[in-house]
């Protein structure tokens, strides 16, 4: 998910959101495919906050499991 919304170089677990040119509007986007994807609504402040990309999809899966996503 990340891959097709972000782009490639966003699958690096050691990538920089802000780094990589990310900003609110991306990170929207991303949360808006988990979302359709998972069926979980997912707060924005994950890839904010998140020190990387590998943290970040660590967080997202550890609340699409708990929110009980698919």
């Amino acid at each position: 998910m990340v891959g097709r919304v972000c782009g490639p170089d966003f699958t690096e677990p050691t990538a920089n959101f802000y780094e990589l040119g990310g900003d609110s509007l991306l990170a929207g986007e991303l949360m808006t495919g988990l979302r359709t994807e998972f069926g979980v609504e997912l707060p924005m402040t994950l890839v904010f906050e998140a020190p990387d990309m590998g943290a970040f999809v660590d967080d997202a899966a550890g609340e699409v499991t708990q929110r009980g996503g698919s």
